[in-house]
């Protein structure tokens, strides 16, 4: 699978540290297949447009992927935390009031291999 680049630290809170499980997938490409899901690769357009979207959120997010199933939701850290395990905040782009989280990153990993094995 192909590697993706991360936020640069420069634009990122000054505490804030990625999971170490998300920088190697990043760094190396060996990931699981999660399917909807994709990680956002912070160098695309994508990855611009998603980090703009987090602004207006009032919330610190720091996108990290994306499902393209219909629920229009990015996974997001809580860039307010700096443990190198922060929350996954979900930013629900559907224009609903819907929301949710995981505790962390492998807890939305979890649920993400569950989306892409059909449930």
């Amino acid at each position: 699978m192909p590697t993706f680049k991360l936020y640069s630290p420069r634009v990122l809170p000054e505490k804030f540290r990625y999971p170490a499980m998300l920088e190697r997938f990043a760094q190396t490409g060996e990931h699981p297949f999660l399917y909807p899901w994709w990680f956002v690769d912070a160098e695309s357009e994508a990855g611009a447009l998603f980090f703009d979207i987090r602004q207006n959120d009032g919330r610190n997010l720091i996108p990290f992927a994306k499902v393209d199933d219909g629920r229009g939701d990015l996974a997001c850290f809580d860039g307010d935390d700096g443990s190198g395990n922060p929350r996954v905040l979900m930013l629900v782009l559907d224009g609903s009031d819907r929301f949710y989280n995981f505790m962390d990153f492998d807890d939305w990993l979890l649920a993400a291999k569950k989306d892409a094995n059909g449930g």
